[in-house]
């Protein structure tokens, strides 16, 4: 991810930035492809037995598909070239809330006719080939793109890439940019997208037990929503400012800038008890110490002589001039990070667990309607921020997100998310008389979200875990 300069004009003088970029579209564009052809075929084998009207509206929104999936291909192949966080233009934003409020008044309409189950799973598969024609668009334009761009390098000496390798990019301002490859973060970034949308695909389009694919569905949602990231150390040798921006949606996102003015030296301790196996990396001062998340940590590469090259480690300390340490401890002497991961981590097995029963053990709504697709998208905008909320009860010295000024006037996802769960138990049938029978009524729809937004936050707070640093004061 690009962030802004300090100065309005500064030069690239080392490093090469999205190195490996035309690699990585080669996964994306596989996934894309698989995915998009899967829901399309899977919504044709649903629609053929229907009549020639409704396979007239299937090709005419495949073919709008492509043309969109095809312009929306450059924005990827952007985002890879710079090896930044995607972020959703205006205009897509506008146009993928159009097309969800377009399902919701569809299936809303729906809901009145006699035949309500036939007339809603043809809404539902109608729905379902624009995004399964704009994802296969996409994975066409991205392996041309990569051809062309294959074409034009031909003639130039490549060296060999590995995911594992950081891209360390350095400036004229004294600003030097570390994060993982191209190769190495930007399919992640994309396949966790597919993932998302597949978690949808499950819960409105197959048919299997009703437990088992709410279950299915929210585990796909929720690891893709957790793995849409991307992150990147600002290294400012200048300021003594170390600044670690994580991206995300919805709450996913942070960012932490760091002093290093009170740090001497950055330390890696072992664990002794795993034989140095387990490790973190420590900013050391006099009076505090800052652990570095561990998503950050795991992109040493081993050589063939069998040494460990750390980059990150290594960059920070040249750019900082930080003393080098290395130490093991025992599992007393690192209780100051054993102690909030290891209750991160617990907490996190709690919710997850306690959702998988709730979906297990509790009825569920027997039909697809309006409002369980809003208690999906809903669970979604509100789990990060339950997430943080519990994470800093159960660790409370995690260092605190530095939030953008620019949200502070909009509404934040969080409470979008709130609107939704409460809009979606109200059409379940909550308020419609002061009866037991109307509790009874909305008793499915509010343990499906019980359960979804207790597995959903669970697995945001094993994702926190790994990214968040953790302050420790000495004493």
């Amino acid at each position: 991810m690009q962030v802004s300069p300090s100065h309005t004009q500064r030069q690239l003088v080392s490093g090469k930035v999205g190195w490996g970029w035309r690699q990585a579209t080669y996964p994306i564009s596989a996934n894309f492809a698989f995915t998009g052809l899967l829901i399309w075929l899977f919504a044709l084998m649903r629609l053929q037995p229907i009549g020639e009207i409704f396979l007239a509206i299937a090709a005419f929104l495949t073919l709008i598909g492509l043309v969109v999936g095809v312009f929306t291909a450059k924005s990827l192949v952007q985002v890879c070239r710079q090896n930044s966080a995607y972020q959703f233009s205006r205009s897509q934003l506008i146009a993928i809330v159009t097309y969800w409020l377009a399902l919701i008044a569809a299936l809303s309409i729906a809901s009145g006719n006699d035949d309500k189950t036939r007339v809603t799973s043809i809404v539902m598969t109608i729905w379902w080939i624009l995004p399964a024609a704009i994802l296969t668009g996409i994975a066409s334009a991205l392996t041309w793109h990569s051809k062309q761009a294959k074409a034009a390098a031909k003639k130039q000496l490549v060296d060999p890439i590995s995911a594992d390798i950081l891209s360390i990019v350095a400036y004229s301002d004294q600003t030097v940019l570390v994060s993982p490859s191209a190769l190495a973060q930007q399919p992640r970034q994309f396949n966790s997208l597919v993932l998302i949308v597949l978690g949808f695909f499950f819960w409105t389009m197959l048919d299997f037990a009703l437990n088992l694919r709410a279950i299915a569905t929210i585990s796909l949602t929720v690891a893709g929503l957790t793995g849409f990231f991307t992150w990147q150390a600002q290294l400012r040798s200048s300021e003594k400012i170390l600044h670690l921006k994580f991206s995300g949606l919805w709450g996913i996102a942070a960012n932490y800038v760091i002093s290093l003015q009170p740090f001497s030296s950055l330390a890696l301790i072992k664990l002794q008890e795993t034989g140095g196996e387990l490790s973190w990396m420590q900013l050391s001062g006099n009076n505090r110490d800052i652990t570095i998340p561990l998503a950050m940590t795991t992109q040493a590469v081993t050589t063939k002589e069998g040494v460990t090259d750390d980059q990150l480690s290594e960059t920070i300390r040249e750019q900082f001039q930080l003393a080098n340490q290395e130490s093991e401890r025992d599992s007393l002497g690192l209780a100051n990070v054993l102690l909030p991961q290891g209750a991160g981590i617990l907490a996190g097995a709690t919710f997850i667990t306690l959702g998988g029963l709730l979906l297990f053990l509790f009825p569920l709504p027997t039909q697809q309607g309006v409002e369980s697709i809003i208690a999906w998208l809903g669970v979604c905008l509100v789990s990060p921020a339950i997430a943080r909320f519990f994470l800093r009860l159960v660790a409370p010295n995690c260092l605190q997100s530095d939030q953008a000024s620019h949200i502070k006037n909009f509404l934040q996802a969080w409470e979008v998310g709130a609107v939704l769960l409460l809009l979606s138990i109200f059409l379940s049938g909550l308020g419609k008389a002061p009866s037991l029978i109307v509790t009874s009524q909305a008793l499915p729809i509010f343990t499906l979200i019980c359960g979804w937004l207790s597995i959903s936050t669970g697995a945001c707070i094993l994702a926190f875990v790994r990214r968040t640093p953790l302050w420790t004061a000495n004493n």
